[in-house]
């Protein structure tokens, strides 16, 4: 927007100050507006390059002080008195008035028209607007090449700092400061943490802006598929103009492109590493081993642990992120499970410490509220023993809790389930399946002969049952324990 000393120098002697004579301050002006009211107030929204005659000033000290008065209370950017038709100069008492008020004093010579300060500050206003446009064009296309560039998250930090004329960081989802630029402001980017976490809670579609000391300081999250990956902190001089915020805007949706891409390329190998832990948790170590360096994955360790991890229903990519840096080396990687609200990670025992510090982050800390279990170290050929008591421990757990079932000297192996999901299951038939499939041991057609049922109706039973107990009954010593276990209620 044009300034007052900029549309004096356009307009050359068509527009000549008398107070102050030299600098003339520079107030922006938001229109050029004509009036001979002596109150002309009511029609100026302020800002506005008032042009008058000085038909109805008399030349009285007393009006011209409450003229004056009356337009610099009303934030208008100066005042032109037209010479010619009225007043053939200024009349002393009108330059001392706005002396006084601190209201800048012009003068339009005759023959001038009015006419000609508006076009030419409508023309510098025209000129503005398209330079302003061109630098927001500018900025904005720097932040496409930079997000294509390398290093793309620190490129569009820097290149939006310097188009705010201020300060830009990039926050994790926690509102830990990931990016900041310039580096110095980084004390600042952290007082934004306290707003992320309220930004977080009201979900990831919710922004804000807020005053920081002399500056304003917006808050936008990263969000894709209705999942937030982080926040973009802006901070510049107050107020904000639309078109850095727009800057933001771009910024924002190039962030959470990147981040996005990102977790693609995370994604896929994280499928790949969780066929192969899959593998493994079913007894199939060869078939595992083979798959890994088929994939060109880490070498898997001899023996591992089991660690289990429960959070809300879709927490498992929250859970992962925590996880995998704790276990990051040149080679070895993180051969994990995911299903929508559990993990089950396999260890290399010399990752367990570090990994368990993340753990304690993720059930004390974290907003998932996790729970966790540590199996005991076993080798991968035995390792299928373990899934089942362990998924029945993790889920009688409580959320922020960490289990270490190895220091508790429990087997993690062996020990009976609870019939407590199968008496309370609404179907009462299951119950005489699981003794009939024990009495027999495996055997289906005598079971189902027991019944009186078809070994198809028999497996299906078996199959609800199982995965209610979750236990695996053909594993010798979970079945004698169940069989026990059912014998001393009177089950079986």
């Amino acid at each position: 927007m044009p300034t007052l000393d900029v549309l004096v120098r356009a307009l050359g002697d068509d527009l000549a100050p008398v107070f102050p004579e030299n600098p003339m301050p520079r107030r922006e002006v938001t229109g050029v507006h004509v009036s001979e009211l002596t109150d002309p107030t009511p029609y100026l929204s302020g800002g506005e390059l008032l042009l008058t005659t000085g038909m109805g000033l008399t030349g009285q000290t007393t009006q011209a002080r409450a003229y004056a008065t009356r337009l610099a209370g009303h934030g208008i950017a100066g005042l032109g008195l037209g010479l010619g038709p009225v007043h053939s100069s200024v009349p002393g008492t009108l330059i001392e008035a706005c002396s006084d008020a601190g209201l800048p004093l012009l003068t339009v010579p005759a023959p001038t028209p009015f006419l000609v300060v508006a076009r030419t500050y409508w023309s510098l206003l025209a000129a503005a607007g398209q330079e302003e446009l061109t630098a927001a064009l500018g900025a904005h296309r720097d932040l496409v090449r930079a997000a294509a560039g390398p290093a793309p998250a620190s490129a569009v930090v820097r290149i939006l700092a310097a188009a705010v004329e201020g300060w830009a960081a990039r926050l994790g989802p926690a509102g830990e400061v990931l990016e900041v630029w310039p580096r110095g402001r980084r004390a600042s980017a952290r007082e934004v943490a306290d707003e992320a976490a309220r930004l977080r809670a009201a979900g990831p579609h919710s922004s804000a802006t807020f005053p920081l000391g002399d500056e304003d300081v917006v808050l936008h999250p990263l969000a894709g598929r209705g999942r937030l990956s982080g926040f973009v902190a802006t901070g510049c001089p107050r107020p904000m103009r639309a078109a850095d915020r727009q800057l933001v805007l771009t910024a924002c949706a190039l962030l959470a492109l990147q981040s996005e891409q990102q977790r693609r390329g995370t994604a896929a190998s994280r499928a790949s590493r969780a066929c192969v832990a899959r593998l493994l948790l079913s007894g199939r170590a060869d078939a595992a081993r083979s798959l890994a360096a088929e994939l060109d994955l880490c070498t898997l360790p001899r023996r591992v642990r089991v660690l289990g991890l429960a959070g809300p229903a879709g927490a498992a990519d929250d859970i992962l992120d925590a996880l995998e840096p704790a276990v990051a080396a040149p080679h070895r990687q993180l051969i994990a499970l995911a299903e929508p609200d559990e993990v089950w990670a396999l260890l290399d025992p010399a990752d367990v410490p570090t990994a368990l510090e993340a753990v304690r982050r993720l059930t004390t800390e974290h907003p998932v509220r996790a729970k966790a279990l540590l199996g005991a170290e076993t080798g991968l050929s035995e390792l299928h023993h373990q899934p089942a008591a362990l998924r029945r421990a993790l889920a009688a757990q409580s959320a922020g809790t960490l289990r270490d079932m190895s220091a508790e000297g429990e087997d993690t192996r062996t020990a009976a389930p609870s019939l407590e999901p199968l008496l309370s299951y609404r179907r009462a038939d299951l119950v005489p399946a699981v003794a009939a499939y024990l009495r027999h041991r495996g055997q289906w057609e005598r079971a189902a002969a027991d019944l009186g049922v078809h070994r198809n109706t028999l497996r299906h039973r078996m199959g609800t049952a199982v995965r209610l107990l979750g236990a695996d009954l053909d594993d010798p010593d979970v079945a004698s324990r169940t069989w026990l276990a059912m014998r001393e209620r009177g089950l079986a």
